[in-house]
């Protein structure tokens, strides 16, 4: 019986310390596709000329880059139109210290940080002033 419960204990020690760094993963998972998100609309508001073409008007700022409602993804937008959108996993969070992150067509942006969060965990995307952006 001893053994049994000895056996059991380190299964379900090593367990549970391969599901904390399953959420790590996925937590980095998911910043690194926020990340490249970021970086795509930051590549297409060079190409605000192109969107007038195919009919997106109101492009003063350019396309932004918003967070749904409850934090549970996020999507960017050109004028009033939503372009793309995407789902987070259920348990995944975002949130931001801006409402909006604007791309502007020389490659600057609004600076804002966005916190992924799983459980206690969690993961900074950073977009700077001249639109760098990084993961922390």
């Amino acid at each position: 019986m001893v053994l049994v419960v000895a056996v059991l204990s380190v299964g379900i020690g090593t367990a549970a310390h391969t599901l904390r760094f399953t959420d790590q993963l996925r937590l980095d998972h998911e910043a690194e596709f926020l990340a490249k998100r970021l970086q795509y609309v930051r590549e297409i508001s060079r190409n605000a000329d192109d969107f007038s073409a195919l009919g997106y008007r109101e492009l003063s700022l350019g396309p932004c880059f918003s967070l749904k409602t409850g934090g549970q993804g996020y999507y960017y937008r050109v004028g009033s139109k939503r372009v793309e959108s995407w789902k987070l996993p259920q348990d995944i969070h975002v949130s931001c210290n801006r409402q909006e992150t604007v791309f502007y067509k020389d490659g600057e942006a609004t600076n804002c940080t966005f916190n992924l969060s799983l459980g206690d965990k969690k993961r900074l995307v950073i977009v700077d002033r001249v639109g760098r952006i990084r993961i922390e």
